[in-house]
């Protein structure tokens, strides 16, 4: 091998290790606690990025929310309680039929069995809004409400289309909120719909699906406001300018569908969670391109979260794989470096 050549090969190697990979941290990563048998679907990190909460990690007769410390993984406590959302203060916390202020242990607003449960949920960035799928239950003729986080009065309500999943821009004025073949964008004050985003047609694949279209399940804004990412039931990821109301990139990702999306903090990647094949992505945002892909467990990612300083990401997930080749029994909390 000529020397010129050594060096080709040198420099082509650096260059593919210096963009953006997941690596998994063994010595963080490991599994918090080490052994579950539950589905795991909920994770968030606090905004000062030393508290995970997760949905509850052990077999027992109730769900529950646990806390955690970042990064070691100490328990810290649980409450029970089906987690919907937790704003980024960790001082609100929505439950499937509940909303909690944790600092000061009152519940702002109780459902009742009539009223029906909350589900898909988004909140500000200065945790003052919270919007949730509303339905007949809440608001009715609206699919989407804003509520006031300290008294749960209702700023507004909009939508008729069933929600896949919400996100509120940085600002707190606008919301994203992904549905069938489009995501829409509302003013949070007036419930006023301001772009139809709507999804490209695509070739149908009938071994695969017999429509044209497909449910965007995953919505996310990126930090700096000008990006949507959204992700859907059949693989493909969208990436939106926000004053443009234009897409700007496409990415086939897998036949498994993208559950969970998330911008890292300086709105440079994108990371996904697929269901079907359990795997965590790195795209950059800028240009679509796929960065890094890990398997990281057989029953499928249900959420992530990046770190606030963005250099880790954070995954619960059921049984499965780690990086590693080696296999866990049990739902566990998986952290990721994300190398620059």
């Amino acid at each position: 091998m000529s020397r010129a050549f050594a060096v080709a090969l040198t420099l082509l190697a650096a260059t593919v290790n210096a963009q953006p990979h997941l690596v998994f941290d063994h010595k963080i990563g490991t599994e918090w606690p080490p052994e579950s048998n539950r589905w795991m679907s909920f994770v968030a990190v606090n905004s000062d990025g030393q508290t995970v909460a997760s949905d509850e990690s052990v077999l027992l007769k109730s769900d529950a929310l646990e806390f955690w410390t970042f990064p070691d993984g100490k328990f810290l406590r649980k409450m029970d309680g089906v987690p919907r959302g937790i704003s980024p203060d960790f001082r609100y916390l929505v439950l499937e039929n509940q909303i909690l202020d944790l600092r000061s242990g009152k519940r702002i607003l109780a459902m009742t069995q009539k009223r029906g449960s909350l589900d898909v949920v988004a909140f500000s960035a200065d945790s003052e809004l919270i919007a949730v799928r509303s339905g007949p239950h809440l608001v009715k003729g609206s699919q989407v409400a804003i509520l006031r986080t300290a008294d749960a009065s209702v700023v507004s309500s909009f939508g008729t289309r069933f929600v896949c999943a919400m996100a509120f821009a940085p600002d707190g004025q606008t919301i994203a909120t992904g549905h069938w073949n489009n995501v829409t964008l509302w003013d949070v004050r007036t419930g006023g719909r301001l772009a139809l985003l709507m999804s490209p047609p695509r070739k149908v694949d009938p071994e695969r699906y017999d429509r044209d279209g497909r449910y965007l399940g995953a919505v996310a804004m990126s930090q700096d406001g000008k990006l949507i990412a959204a992700g859907s039931d059949d693989g493909e990821l969208q990436i939106w300018d926000v004053a443009a109301r234009k897409l700007i990139h496409t990415r086939s990702l897998s036949w498994a569908g993208v559950t969970a999306a998330a911008f890292s903090p300086d709105s440079s990647l994108i990371a996904t969670g697929s269901y079907e094949d359990g795997t965590l992505r790195l795209v950059e945002s800028a240009t679509g391109k796929l960065l890094s892909e890990i398997q990281v467990s057989m029953f499928g990612v249900g959420a992530l979260a990046f770190s606030p300083d963005g250099k880790y990401l954070v995954t619960p997930s059921n049984e499965g794989m780690l990086n590693n080749g080696k296999y866990s029994r049990g739902g566990t909390i998986r952290v990721f470096r994300v190398e620059r």
